[in-house]
């Protein structure tokens, strides 16, 4: 049962990820890491490339991938434990 329920809030917490992602894709963000340096340094910070929008993509892509993969199986877990499955 315990299993399930991390799987489960696993789950939640990944789909929550790629949600965010996608719902900022398309502004520029940077991590609170970089901020932090940056802000201590007095840098601006580097605009972004190519490939930092397509794994900005990627990592809302796998958000709502692996999100949904481990809902369901927390849920299989959780149902099989109880036995309703």
């Amino acid at each position: 049962m315990i299993t399930g329920l991390l799987a489960l809030a696993m789950g939640v917490l990944l789909f929550w990820v790629g949600w965010n992602h996608w719902r900022y894709r398309r502004q520029e963000t940077i991590n609170i890491l970089e901020g932090v340096v940056l802000n201590f340094t007095g840098e601006e910070p580097l605009p972004p490339t190519k490939l930092d929008w397509f794994l900005k993509y990627l990592q809302a892509l796998l958000g709502f991938v692996f999100g949904s993969f481990f809902t369901l199986l927390g849920a299989v877990i959780i149902l099989n434990e109880l036995e309703m499955l």
